[in-house]
């Protein structure tokens, strides 16, 4: 299992998210599993930097990722709530220039995943991805 806490995140999703790739869990998966993997990871990492803490505040974000025959990729920050599950889906059916900015992102990462849950307890953001994998 490995853990990542970064604090600040303010700029860091890139390095967040090398973190993440590098880990021996994610690392060790087959290169198709490891591109769903950070696409999932690269927009939960981002709506997190940019949108968690307002702009002064200092935020942190701890990840714990596990392997089995998924990996399982939990995130937890303590910005303000948000339930990235239950935000309206984009309109795909609409020209890109009429489609208004937001959720493409996280339809994919739901399409992509075997398992996404949601939950805020103890006033912190729980998401957690899971993908099945090869062993």
């Amino acid at each position: 299992m490995s853990r990542f806490h970064f604090q600040p995140i303010k700029g860091q999703a890139r390095t967040i998210l090398s973190a993440i790739l590098k880990s021996p869990e994610v690392s060790s998966c087959s290169i198709k599993e490891v591109l769903l993997l950070r696409l999932a990871c690269e927009e939960i990492v981002t709506n997190v930097v940019k949108y968690a803490y307002a702009d002064d505040a200092e935020g942190y974000l701890d990840i714990e990722i596990q392997k089995t025959d998924r990996v399982v990729i939990r995130f937890e920050d303590g910005g303000v709530p948000f339930n990235p599950l239950e935000q309206e889906k984009p309109d795909t059916k609409l020209n890109w220039k009429e489609r208004t900015i937001g959720g493409l992102g996280i339809m994919l990462t739901i399409r992509k995943m075997d398992d996404i849950r949601y939950t805020y307890q103890d006033k912190k953001n729980i998401l957690t991805i899971e993908k099945a994998v090869k062993s």
